[in-house]
């Protein structure tokens, strides 16, 4: 299932397309929407046996639909610590969203891509 989130639009939303990856770093960069970014980035790590961190990610390959639509990537490093042997370990790794803007809510909804899933016939 794609993690989602939704934030209030504490900034004004773009006023048109050329200043949409500049919105969305402001957006992300307040303190409480860059936590629950982080948190919605490791989500798609858990289950892993391990305790997943996400501490920063970059936004790029912004793809403005419409003026309140499209997409973007999130590019961040998860870090991996197992608790029991005090091992850890990181990778990079890179999600897509997709974001739509509600200008009667003041809001903006994003939506990030459905994790890939095996079934035991698959492996």
């Amino acid at each position: 299932m794609p993690e989602t989130l939704e934030f209030t639009l504490t900034i004004d939303s773009p006023e048109n397309n050329n200043y949409v990856e500049q919105f969305l770093n402001s957006l992300v960069s307040i303190k409480d929407n860059h936590a629950l970014m982080c948190n919605r980035l490791e989500r798609y790590h858990w289950g892993m046996g391990t305790s997943p961190e996400v501490k920063a990610f970059s936004i790029e390959l912004v793809k403005p639909a419409t003026d309140v639509s499209g997409s973007f990537r999130c590019r961040f490093r998860v870090n991996y610590s197992f608790t029991c042997s005090g091992i850890e370990s990181s990778e990079n790794d890179t999600i897509s969203w997709e974001y739509k803007i509600d200008k009667l809510k003041g809001t903006i909804f994003l939506q990030g891509e459905t994790p890939l899933t095996r079934d035991s016939d698959d492996i």
